[in-house]
């Protein structure tokens, strides 16, 4: 597990062995990996999101070494069916080719029109770029609040799983 917060959030983010196993199995290793991605699922309890769940990516998608599009009218059924789960959407999750990811500007643009077109009742989005550095290098957390993007820093691991 690793444990993500900002000073200036009152949420901590809690990525479950699930969650960092399914980003750790679609990094961009080869030179011939395109980028994967998908959404980001959790549940809540007392100022923690816990993320159960990362999807994706979907053979509907557009991948290719530097570009992920995801499908999404296949997301939107995706977030209604996890709901009905007892899960909630709270952001997307993309590789990139290098070893310490970083989002791009068109990355923090995308999450920004997500948190201000969507109807939820969150502090905002998150953003997850993976890398292929172990965790928690490899991994870079931000939460887009729709007017900033903060962001997270580690502040607890476990040792279940830092691939």
């Amino acid at each position: 597990m690793l444990t993500y917060e900002n000073e200036r959030s009152d949420i901590a983010i809690v990525f479950g062995t699930a969650a960092l196993d399914h980003f750790a199995r679609n990094r961009q290793l080869r030179p011939s990996s395109a980028e994967a991605g998908g959404q980001l699922f959790a549940t809540f309890d007392d100022g923690v999101a816990h993320i159960d769940l990362a999807t994706g990516p979907r053979p509907t998608d557009h991948r290719s070494r530097y570009v992920f599009r995801p499908d999404r009218r296949s997301e939107q059924l995706e977030i209604k069916t996890m709901f009905m789960r007892g899960l909630h959407y709270v952001g997307d999750w993309h590789t990139h080719p290098t070893q310490i990811p970083q989002p791009s500007i068109e990355d923090l643009r995308n999450i920004r029109a997500a948190v201000r077109q969507s109807v939820h009742e969150l502090k905002g989005f998150l953003l997850v770029v993976v890398g292929n550095a172990p965790f928690p290098v490899g991994l870079s957390v931000t939460l887009d609040t729709g007017d900033d993007a903060l962001r997270l820093q580690v502040a607890a691991t476990s040792t279940a799983s830092t691939l």
